[in-house]
């Protein structure tokens, strides 16, 4: 499914969603999540981001298509089509409507002058590529593909890492001419920036809109779950780095905590878009 995210100001934000719902459970994705603590946080009884029958965890795997005045950006592009990830059935040889949902925004692939990817693990790179003819072609024809500089020299030094994405899903973007290697505070067009928040990964970005009215950081893994929230020093278990990992929630958090700014992760199930307050204990989401 595709859906609008509504915020303040004049950019259009859509959440194309590869899919959502009951994942993995708590300790699979964050090993500190032990049974005994989970149960006491707020994640546990909010039925938007946990679901007790199943002890798992609610997630989403989806890309933010961004339409501002000048460019039409894609934040991200999920598993992929007919991508050979056998240990991971959810992502194994897919066959989903990630392209016809971004069509029903009214937007065409053809359209999308930018696609950054906020990180090149699986699940973020996938869409980069479709399979035509046996072969991986981009899956964007008239963009650019902005990948981070540190980020894409620590992982083509190991090609056969991130469930052999590199190969069907990087390389082919390279051999067509379409990647545009960036600085981790590139910007993009006016009120669009990078940021750096290396931890999860060695060269992570995340997205900064600012448009004089609110601001959105679309924070990619910075924040897998809102679990992390409450406990920012639980680090997932694919984080690169748990100490870059939890300074940069712990940054993320005091950024945006009772302000007029929103934070759009990459795994956060609808509405996806949120602001955080603080409590007498902690900060959650408003």
């Amino acid at each position: 499914m595709s859906e609008a995210i509504k915020l303040p100001g004049p950019f259009e934000i859509y959440k194309i969603v590869e899919f959502e719902g009951a994942f993995r459970e708590p300790t699979h994705i964050i090993p500190l999540a032990t049974e005994k603590d989970f149960q006491k946080t707020l994640s546990y009884n909010d039925t938007r981001f946990f679901d007790k029958t199943k002890n798992k965890l609610i997630m989403s795997f989806h890309g933010l298509l961004i339409k501002t005045s000048k460019s039409i950006i894609l934040v991200d592009t999920c598993v992929g089509n007919n991508k050979h990830r056998p240990n991971i059935p959810e992502w194994h040889m897919r066959d989903g409507s990630f392209i016809d949902q971004i069509n029903n925004t009214g937007i065409r692939v053809s359209d999308i002058n930018y696609v950054l990817c906020t990180h090149l693990h699986a699940d973020h790179v996938g869409w980069n590529t479709k399979l035509i003819d046996g072969r991986w072609v981009p899956t964007f024809p008239n963009a650019k593909y902005l990948f981070c500089e540190e980020e894409f020299n620590f992982w083509k030094k190991d090609k056969d890492a991130n469930h052999g994405s590199w190969e069907d899903s990087i390389q082919p973007i390279i051999d067509s001419g379409q990647v545009e290697i960036v600085e981790p505070n590139h910007i993009i067009e006016p009120g669009v920036e990078l940021l750096p928040a290396f931890g999860h990964s060695p060269g992570h970005v995340i997205v900064k809109l600012s448009d004089g009215i609110a601001v959105a950081y679309l924070i990619g893994d910075v924040i897998h779950h809102p679990v992390q929230i409450e406990h920012p020093d639980w680090s997932s278990k694919f984080c690169w780095d748990e100490f870059k990992a939890t300074k940069m929630r712990k940054f993320i958090i005091k950024e945006t905590c009772n302000k007029n700014k929103f934070i759009i992760p990459a795994h956060f199930p609808s509405p996806s878009a949120f602001q955080l307050t603080r409590l007498d204990k902690g900060v959650w989401l408003k």
